[in-house]
């Protein structure tokens, strides 16, 4: 073999040997990024578990405003609890407090911590349910901090935040006032729309402001509310 050739054979032989280096090197670190983004995203997880539905960019088909409010008897008063900021957002952009943007979003998220739940759903569906938003709650944060501790976020007939119903105490769920006597976490959050166009002031604004989105007119009005009541007796 001529030395020319030989030359050209071990150019190539070379050049063979880059390319699978640098196809390894790419390979390395994309399996890095995926590995890094995972574990980012469970450690925004902050209960554990997985959200009851897709995370996904937010969809309007059904676009609705409910108003949660959380009124709890330590004992020591009656104190309301502050819905967390930015649960069922991963990755949150928080701004002066408000979330206005994430990697992905729950169909039932908050912006910011006024008690405005942000119903958001390419469909209608009986799914929106108040249990399903404690559960994207408890994963988003796992506890609240309540009256000087760390609470469980935990919500059905007998429990709220591990207050429990008791000879002295009562837990009911009223929508605009009126006792919901079904199983609490069963609610529909989707026929409880809170905020209008004309809602220019807080809880609604700066982040709820419109008319609720419906496929069709929305039938169920605005204006409600739903309160959770642990009471002593």
């Amino acid at each position: 073999m001529t030395q020319a050739r030989k030359k050209k054979v071990l150019d190539e032989v070379r050049r063979q040997r880059q390319r699978r280096t640098i196809i390894s090197v790419v390979i390395v670190a994309v399996l890095i990024g995926t590995i890094g983004y995972g574990v980012y995203a469970l450690t925004q997880r902050g209960g554990g578990g997985n959200f009851p539905f897709p995370c996904l960019a937010e969809v309007t088909t059904v676009h609705v405003h409910p108003r949660l409010q959380i009124s709890i008897d330590t004992g020591a008063g009656i104190t309301n609890v502050t819905i967390p900021t930015a649960v069922g957002i991963l990755d949150p952009q928080i701004t002066n407090g408000i979330a206005g943007g994430g990697s992905c979003f729950e169909p039932m998220h908050t912006h910011d911590s006024s008690g405005i739940i942000h119903v958001e759903a390419g469909s209608v569906s009986n799914q929106y349910t108040l249990g399903a938003f404690f559960q994207i709650w408890q994963v988003t944060y796992g506890t609240v901090n309540f009256a000087g501790a760390s609470r469980p976020v935990v919500f059905n007939n007998t429990d709220i935040l591990g207050y429990k119903t008791d000879s002295t105490h009562t837990l009911s769920l009223l929508t605009d006032g009126q006792k919901f006597t079904g199983t609490y976490g069963s609610l529909d959050l989707t026929h409880y729309d809170y905020c209008t166009a004309q809602s220019s002031s807080p809880p609604c604004y700066p982040t709820a402001g419109g008319d609720p989105q419906w496929p069709g007119a929305y039938p169920y009005g605005t204006g409600h509310i739903v309160v959770i009541d642990y009471a002593a007796v």
